[in-house]
């Protein structure tokens, strides 16, 4: 019964958390309409060198085997007491304690073994260290050719990647509008719980600036960090397995800035009213003729524009289509009167201009309520 009383609370708890999801889009956006009309001719700014800091302080070879000797064999010999306090029979507690003590040294030889195994030697980790810092110059290189040839497939506007120096007086003379500014600012290993093997980490932003009065119009920041491994590892083949790595990371980057800044819908849309009051239950008016009311998300303000045009579709519980309407405004009453007693779901979307070509918001959740129902003459 215990089982079936959590499962439904399980099931209680999921479903109140589906009524956050009537209200509209949340999380991580395209960057706003506004801004991409600003963007025009645009300079793509390569990176410059970032800041890269080696950890060199790990545990070598001798001591990474007693360390995780030690460990293996406490938490192994722990695990048997542990059962052996739990097994109500004295005869099976005695062996098991018995077999605890007898392969906690195997499992600490294991252990050991492991820890000799993964961990370098000092010298493999200074050595290594020096191979990966001299590696890790090509990395903004590495960065820029990922992103340099998603955008030369994928950008709709007029682009073009110029040197880390690049003067913004320069691109002015050069007739661009703005510049997107690619800065690599840290690239950094981190020891691994164990102490003997390290992830790297990425920590790169991109800003735009519009040219013209050199007035800030995004920033985002894009972060990565690796798997662990030891040093030498990642220093193989003169730090070419490090940089295939990141080779992955910064391929994942550019797929976000290009979607983000370029490809993703630069507006959401998000309904105010009639919406649903939770999961399950439709909101519910007081009239035949309800009030739409939505906003819109682009990042600037939720004051109708002439640029834009909203699409309503209304339709029926079972999803039968009841009207389709299209409206500058943001706020909008049908003509006719709604059926009485009626489920009703309703949902929006936003039809604009991005870099010139038409564009659409993805549809907003689809919203329920239900109109009132006639009163019964006596």
């Amino acid at each position: 019964m215990n089982n079936y009383r959590t499962i439904l609370l399980i099931i209680i708890v999921a479903l109140t958390g589906c009524a956050g999801l009537q209200t509209g889009p949340t999380g991580p956006a395209a960057v706003a309409n506004s801004v991409r009309n600003e963007m025009g001719r645009m300079a793509v700014r390569a990176p410059s060198q970032p800041s890269v800091t080696l950890t060199a302080d790990l545990v070598n070879k001798g001591e990474a085997a007693g360390k995780t000797a030690a460990a293996a064999g406490l938490g192994w010999l722990a695990g048997s007491l542990d059962a052996a306090a739990q097994t109500e029979e004295p005869f099976s507690a005695a062996f098991i304690l018995a077999l605890g003590l007898v392969t906690a040294p195997i499992v600490a030889a294991g252990g050991a073994v492991y820890g000799a195994t993964v961990a370098d030697t000092d010298e493999a980790i200074a050595e290594g260290n020096r191979v990966l810092e001299d590696s890790l110059a090509f990395a903004p290189a590495r960065f820029q050719h990922n992103l340099q040839t998603l955008m030369a497939d994928k950008a709709p506007l007029a682009h073009l990647f110029v040197p880390a120096d690049t003067e913004n007086a320069a691109l002015r003379a050069r007739g661009f509008d703005s510049v997107m500014d690619l800065q690599m600012r840290s690239l950094r290993s981190r020891p691994s719980e164990n102490q003997y093997e390290v992830s790297f980490s990425s920590d790169n932003r991109v800003v735009v600036t519009a040219l013209i009065d050199e007035r800030l119009l995004e920033t985002r920041h894009y972060a990565r960090q690796t798997a662990d491994a030891s040093v030498s590892s990642w220093a193989r083949n003169n730090g070419e397995v490090l940089l295939t790595d990141l080779d992955k990371r910064f391929a994942e980057i550019s797929e976000e800035i290009v979607s983000e800044f370029f490809i993703a819908p630069a507006i959401r849309v998000r309904g105010l009213e009639p919406v649903s009051s939770g999961w399950g239950r439709a909101g519910r008016i007081s009239g035949l003729k309800p009030l739409f009311v939505w906003s819109a998300l682009d990042g600037a303000s939720d004051t109708p524009s002439a640029d834009v045009e909203y699409e309503i579709l209304l339709f029926t519980k079972k999803n039968n289509p009841a009207a389709g309407v299209r409206s500058r405004q943001m706020r909008y009453v049908f003509a006719e009167n709604l059926l009485a007693c009626q489920s009703y779901r309703w949902k929006i979307r936003a039809h604009y201009d991005s870099f010139g070509a038409p564009a659409v918001s993805e549809w907003t959740p689809t919203y329920r309520f239900k109109t009132p129902c006639e009163k019964r003459r006596r």
